[in-house]
């Protein structure tokens, strides 16, 4: 598997709109970088909005 530019900009662009989010629900930034991936993965032609509405309900659950 190949790394594509595209997703990884797309990722790093998702942890640092969430990385706050993350932290006042506890995660690490390991978990939430796996959330991230995982959205990023499952979501690629969704928009910016519904990618992180996405991101921060699975914090949500992961967290609890």
């Amino acid at each position: 598997m190949y790394d594509d530019p595209n997703r990884t900009a797309a990722v790093q662009h998702m942890m640092r709109r969430v990385d706050g989010f993350a932290r006042g629900l506890g995660l690490d930034e390991a978990a939430t970088h796996q959330i991230v991936e995982k959205i990023a993965a499952e979501m690629p032609g969704q928009s910016d909005n519904e990618q992180l509405d996405a991101a921060r309900q699975r914090m949500i659950i992961a967290s609890s």
